[in-house]
């Protein structure tokens, strides 16, 4: 029986709206649109030639345009008004309009415009510096922090914009602000509890794992008779913990954070079941590299399910260590992840894609009935779209095949 009342709602019914196009629709996919061109256009001329890589093949399908990677004078951005002149200067030429400080939708398609046609990272910045401006908080946050880490410059990256951001009741603006303020000085408390659980296992036990608290819509989803778990356990992992104890870690983005979850997944292991081996680990956002640390740290899991995980850089000890605890790995994610891909430009390094070298796995990104599994940092924990797409199916047949 699902015991939470509510239905949870996250931002996963978005739609990528192409090109300059977005700056002429209102609508909630456009808006998300444009913060995924910032993001995009500052990954090609920013990110580093890895992140450039892996974010054309989901850039070109939403037109993202290809911004030189030129080095520029970091000395002129910390000169006051640099950025107000080259922004009032490319409106006039493409819009024939001075720069009141202001923000227009035709003035930003304006500018991707000329940006499309020139390639100059001058042009970016002088977009994103306008886009800033935009009275849509996904927008101004996505346009804000990607010109932070552009110019590196810290007082951006923690701008009065972007501490809002961090507390807005959007969960997608929400994660990309904490994502480029680099969240939480690092929280590394033990969330284990000493008491005995109510419910021990004999056999082995299955979990879910949140993510960074600051980065996702949490509601409760990771929560016995939650209806992301009930559907889980009554579909396809008939054995997902369903006692009061159920894992959680202390939701912090550092690293220190990420690994003191880890030292606790194998603890919570311990309690809960009498068998030194988890079955199967569903892990959201940074969730995954708490279960990823685990397995690293010599936690075997039977099979492992990472839901919008960024793929952080490890060691290739590390990783043969983690191809050797774990036996089947599924990787579910969107395209153009805006969470994911404003930490990726935050830590200069792509966080998108898992190389299959180093952790082979199964990849889910879109759907073969429906295509709209885009922007988002929720689409995967909200249960209406395991159902529609039955994705259970896919996590029983792989499990099947494990020998």
């Amino acid at each position: 029986e699902v015991r939470m009342s509510a239905v949870m709602s996250f931002d996963d019914s978005l739609e990528p709206v192409v090109g300059v196009a977005a700056f002429s629709d209102a609508s909630r996919s456009a808006i998300a649109s444009r913060a995924a061109q910032y993001l995009g256009m500052a990954a090609y001329a920013f990110g580093g030639d890895d992140l450039a890589q892996n974010v054309q093949d989901d850039a070109n399908i939403l037109a993202v345009p290809h911004v030189r990677n030129e080095a520029l004078d970091l000395q002129l951005w910390s000169e006051p008004g640099f950025l107000d002149d080259i922004t009032d200067s490319a409106l006039r030429h493409h819009w024939g309009r001075s720069w009141d400080g202001s923000y227009d939708p035709e003035g930003a398609a304006a500018l991707w415009e000329e940006l499309n046609a020139n390639h100059l990272p001058t042009t970016l910045l002088a977009l994103l510096n306008y886009a800033q401006r935009s009275d849509q908080e996904l927008e101004a946050v996505s346009a804000a922090g990607s010109l932070g880490v552009i110019t590196r410059n810290e007082a951006t990256i923690q701008s009065e914009l972007l501490q809002r951001g961090s507390g807005s009741d959007d969960p997608l603006t929400r994660g990309v602000a904490t994502a480029f303020m680099g969240g939480s000085d690092g929280l590394a408390q033990s969330t284990m509890q000493s008491s005995l659980p109510d419910l021990r296992l004999i056999d082995p036990t299955s979990t879910l794992i949140h993510g960074t608290w600051g980065l996702v819509t949490d509601d409760g989803w990771h929560k016995p008779g939650s209806p992301m778990h009930h559907h889980l356990r009554s579909t396809v992992t008939g054995n997902l913990y369903d006692g009061n104890e159920y894992y959680i870690w202390n939701g912090g983005y550092s690293d220190q954070d990420r690994a003191s979850g880890a030292s606790d997944l194998l603890r919570w292991r311990d309690v809960v079941s009498d068998v030194d081996w988890l079955d199967t680990v569903y892990a959201h956002s940074h969730g995954g590299n708490v279960a990823l640390n685990s397995l690293a740290m010599g936690q075997r899991i039977k099979m492992l399910v990472l839901l919008h995980t960024p793929a952080i850089h490890r060691s290739d000890e590390d990783w043969a260590k983690i191809r050797e605890n774990v036996r089947s790995v599924i990787v579910m994610r969107t395209r153009m992840d805006l969470v994911v891909l404003a930490d990726s430009l935050r830590h200069r390094e792509n966080r998108l894609k898992f190389n299959p070298g180093k952790l082979p796995h199964f990849p889910v990104v879109d759907h073969w009935k429906h295509r709209d599994a885009w922007l988002s940092h929720s689409h995967f924990i909200n249960v209406a779209n395991w159902i529609r797409d039955d994705l259970s199916d896919i996590v029983r047949t792989r499990y099947s095949l494990i020998i």
